[in-house]
C-alpha cells in the first residue's frame, strides 16, 4: 500500500480528498497547511503529495521547491482553482509531477495517481535490474562479463586460497592494481594492509628508503626512525608495481628479504622479522627484459611464480557498456546531470576504437565528454583520430620480436572488426555477415579462426 498525504487547508476539499484515496486504497494523512506538511514529511516517507497551489505561509510551489531539493523520489500533484499554462509550465519547471484544475473529476485524480505509481513501480524494476545485472558480472570491484576475464576471476578465486607471488601482467590502464586488492581480499590476509608502491615513480636510492625504512640520522635529513613498505605490510601483501623499473642491486636486497623473511632499516642493525605476501605487476614482456639483462632470472623466479594475463580493453569490448554505465554512474557532475548514457553512434565509435590506454583512458575520454555535455545524453566523444592499435613497450603477438609480422597485425584487426560488427548485431549471423561482404560459410570459418562464437554476444546491451 502507498503513502499518500494531502495538503490542502479547506477543510472539506481535505476530507473528501482523503476519503477518495482511502476508497482507492492507499494509506492517507492529511495536512491544513505547507508548514504542516513539511513536519510529516520529515518523519515519514510518502509515495504522492498532492497539494493545492495557493495556501497561506509556505504554497504549492514552495512546497514543490522543497520536496525535489529534500525527497526526490516523492511524486506530486498540484491542484488549483486558478489554473492557466503559465502556472503549469511553472508548476513542471519545479519538478511537479501533474497538474489538475478545478473543478476536476475524481477519475482525472485516479487515473494520475494510478499513472505515477506504475512509473514508480515500472523505476523500482529498473534499478533492481540493473542492481542485478551490475552484481551478477560484478568481482571485487571488477566489472566484467568478458569470457576472458570470467577466467581472470576463476584464477584470483584460486589464487587467494595460497601465500604465492603473482606476476600481474597487462598493458596500462586495464587494472592490474584492482587485480592485486582482489587477490588480497579474499586471502587469509585480508584483515591487515594491503601496501602498494610504484617502483617506477621512486629513483633508486628514494626506492630503498621506501621499502625498506630507516633509522633516525641514517642519512641526511632523516630526523626520526620510519618503518619501511615491507615491515608496513607484515601479515598483510606489498604491490610492486612498474617491477621492471626496479635497478639490479635493489632486486638483489629485495630477493633476500623474500628469501630470508626479514627486513633491516637503512642505518640500522637489528632485523625484522616479516611475513607478507608478494604480489607484482609490469606492462612489458619480462622474458625480454631477462633477455637485455634488465631483470635478475634468480628474481625473477622469485617473483614470477603464478602469472596473470589482463586481456586489453579492445579484446574485451563486450564490457564496454557495462564500463561506461559504471563510470557515469560515478561520476559526480555525470550524476548531478542526471547523464547515464550515451547514444548509439557514440557507441559504435567507441567500439570500433582500440583503446591503448584501455580503461583509464575511457574514464578520461568520458570525462571530458561529460564536461562538454549539453543534455542528459552523450552524444560527442573526442576520439584520437585515425584510431589505431598501440600497445606498451615489450608487449608482443607471439612472434618473439618487439614488432608484430603483417600477417599477425592483419589477423588482429580482422579479429577486432568482426568482433565489433558481432556485438552491434548481437551476435546476429545474417546482418553481420551482410555488412562485412562476405557469406555465412566464411564468416563461421572466420570467426572459428579467432575463437569467437556468436553465443558470447547475445546478451550484450
Amino acid at each position: 500500500m502507498d503513502n499518500v498525504i494531502i495538503v490542502e487547508d479547506h477543510d472539506q476539499l481535505r476530507e473528501q480528498l482523503a476519503r477518495f484515496y482511502q476508497e482507492e486504497g492507499y494509506r492517507v494523512t492529511t495536512a491544513a497547511s505547507g508548514e504542516e506538511a513539511l513536519d510529516k514529511l520529515a518523519q515519514q516517507r510518502f509515495a504522492i503529495v498532492v497539494s493545492d497551489v495557493k495556501m497561506p505561509g509556505i504554497d504549492g510551489f514552495q512546497l514543490t521547491r522543497h520536496i525535489r531539493e529534500k525527497y526526490s523520489d516523492t511524486d506530486i500533484i498540484l491542484i488549483t482553482a486558478f489554473g492557466n499554462i503559465k502556472q503549469a509550465v511553472e508548476a513542471m519547471k519545479l519538478g511537479a509531477s501533474d497538474y489538475i484544475t478545478k473543478p476536476f473529476q475524481p477519475e482525472a485524480i485516479r487515473l494520475v495517481s494510478a499513472k505515477l505509481i506504475e512509473r514508480r513501480r515500472l523505476l523500482q524494476e529498473v534499478r533492481e535490474l540493473r542492481e542485478r545485472v551490475h552484481d551478477e558480472h560484478k568481482f571485487e570491484n571488477i566489472l566484467s562479463k568478458s569470457p576472458k576475464m570470467l577466467k581472470v576471476f576463476d584464477l584470483i578465486r584460486s589464487l587467494a586460497e595460497t601465500d604465492s607471488g603473482v606476476m600481474i601482467t597487462g598493458e596500462t590502464g586495464t587494472g592490474k592494481e584492482l587485480v592485486a586488492r582482489a587477490v588480497h581480499n579474499l586471502s587469509r590476509r585480508r584483515l591487515k594492509q594491503f601496501v602498494a608502491i610504484n617502483c617506477g615513480a621512486f629513483p633508486d636510492t628514494l626506492l630503498e628508503s621506501e621499502l625498506f625504512g630507516y633509522e633516525k640520522g641514517a642519512f641526511t635529513g632523516a630526523v626520526q626512525s620510519r618503518a619501511g613498505k615491507i615491515e608496513t605490510a607484515d601479515g598483510g601483501t606489498l604491490f610492486l608495481d612498474e617491477i621492471e623499473t626496479m635497478a639490479a642491486p635493489m632486486q638483489v636486497k629485495l630477493l633476500r628479504v623474500l628469501q630470508e623473511r626479514e627486513v633491516e632499516r637503512l642505518g640500522g642493525n637489528r632485523k625484522v622479522k616479516i611475513d607478507m605476501r608478494v604480489i607484482a605487476a609490469t606492462n612489458v614482456d619480462l622474458s625480454l627484459c631477462l633477455a637485455r639483462g634488465m631483470l635478475r632470472e634468480d628474481f625473477y623466479y622469485r617473483i614470477n611464480v603464478i602469472p596473470v594475463q589482463l586481456p586489453p580493453l579492445r579484446d574485451r569490448l563486450e564490457d564496454l557498456p557495462l564500463l561506461i554505465e559504471y563510470i557515469l554512474g560515478r561520476h559526480p557532475f555525470a550524476r548531478e546531470r542526471n547523464i547515464r548514457q550515451v547514444t548509439s553512434k557514440v557507441l559504435d565509435q567507441m567500439l570500433a576504437y582500440h583503446w591503448p590506454g584501455n580503461i583509464r583512458e575511457l574514464e578520461n575520454i568520458l570525462e571530458r565528454a561529460i564536461v562538454k555535455c549539453a543534455g542528459t545524453v552523450l552524444e560527442e566523444v573526442d576520439l584520437p583520430s585515425p584510431p589505431q592499435r598501440v600497445v606498451d613497450t615489450y608487449f608482443v603477438d607471439g612472434n618473439g620480436g618487439d614488432e608484430k609480422s603483417l600477417k599477425q597485425y592483419l589477423l588482429n584487426s580482422e579479429k577486432d572488426y568482426l568482433r565489433g560488427l558481432l556485438i552491434k548485431y548481437k551476435g546476429g549471423i545474417g546482418p553481420t555477415a551482410k555488412e562485412a561482404k562476405v557469406d555465412n560459410k566464411t564468416l563461421y570459418r572466420k570467426m572459428r579462426r579467432h575463437g569467437l562464437h556468436k553465443e558470447s554476444f547475445k546478451d550484450f546491451e
